[in-house]
């Protein structure tokens, strides 16, 4: 009887320490937070994706952007797909109705501006882009013509 005691304690024992090891390597394994990056954001700072439903084009002052004569607002027949990615390092990946543009992060600025609020603003030639981080606004500025293309995700 004394052995099959001593065969139960050893296999109790090994039990014992063998969950008390699994449960010391889990709460280690938890206490050091973050195990990696959020496999949604996957490392970016800014990542989002929105269809432009809605359309107007306006004159605007080179100089100071101030924009004045607008179109009527109109309904596009197929809406525009953006896809803006920064990553933490700063290169932003730009993706509009398919096609790819990559910058790094002195060909863009980050601003904010009173009527539509937090953006990032792209540069390539006489073409600007502004990017609303709301999703719900960007601006296609053509420099050449004095143009301003904005598109929208709603009607406001």
């Amino acid at each position: 009887m004394f052995d099959s005691f001593k065969m139960i304690s050893k296999t109790a024992l090994f039990r014992a320490s063998f969950f008390a090891v699994l449960s010391a390597i889990l709460l280690s394994l938890t206490a050091c937070g973050d195990l990696g990056p959020n496999p949604h954001a996957n490392g970016a700072r800014y990542n989002r994706s929105s269809n432009y439903y809605y359309v107007e084009t306006c004159s605007y002052n080179i100089v100071s952007y101030a924009v004045y004569a607008c179109s009527e607002l109109e309904s596009l027949s197929r809406p525009n797909h953006v896809s803006l990615r920064v990553d933490s390092d700063g290169f932003a990946s730009l993706e509009i109705n398919g096609d790819h543009y990559y910058y790094m992060e002195s060909e863009y600025v980050e601003g904010y501006d009173d009527e539509f609020g937090s953006f990032f603003h792209f540069y390539q030639d006489d073409d600007e882009l502004t990017i609303y981080k709301d999703g719900y606004t960007f601006a296609y500025w053509n420099r050449f013509e004095g143009k301003v293309t904005f598109y929208y995700y709603d009607f406001f």
